[in-house]
């Protein structure tokens, strides 16, 4: 039984190494910022952080920071709706480290967008102001709650 027991964690023990050596491999033989591949968002996420390290080794901004095209992002189907102006096209702008997403959305209409788009609109609202009574009999105004202004339905596909 012991025999089988030190048996076992050697072999444990030789397989830790492989994977150690393996991985150790893996690290030191990164690309070069200039040959690295761009073909998916890690790819993408992958050398922005690059970008950052060396930018930031450089003190200067030698390579830029490169937005993930829209078609390589993973999409969600949803329904848009707009809750203030319901029969009003939206013209939906983000563009930030992740995307750059610029298109007119019509209500009512079924639209696959990129979950970082989808997040955006999910969290855009419109505040409601109302008068608040303060201690010393003062009455001021202040946001009193906020309403949504995009209703954003998943459509799930019965295949």
């Amino acid at each position: 039984m012991a025999k089988a027991k030190a048996k076992t964690t050697q072999q444990e023990s030789m397989s830790m190494n492989v994977m150690d050596q393996t991985l150790n491999k893996i690290e030191n033989e990164k690309l070069p910022i200039e040959d690295m591949p761009l073909n998916s968002l890690r790819d993408y996420r992958l050398y922005n952080e690059e970008a950052r390290r060396l930018n930031k080794k450089l003190k200067i901004n030698r390579y830029p920071i490169k937005q993930c095209p829209v078609e390589l992002h993973p999409k969600q189907r949803v329904v848009f709706r707009s809750n203030d102006q319901p029969h009003n096209p939206q013209k939906v702008h983000l563009s930030n480290h992740l995307i750059h997403f610029d298109q007119t959305l019509t209500p009512g209409k079924v639209y696959d967008l990129p979950e970082c788009v989808v997040h955006h609109l999910s969290q855009c609202e419109n505040p409601v102001w109302g008068w608040f009574d303060n201690p010393d009999g003062s009455r001021e105004t202040r946001i009193k709650s906020k309403t949504p202004r995009f209703s954003l339905t998943p459509v799930y596909s019965g295949d």
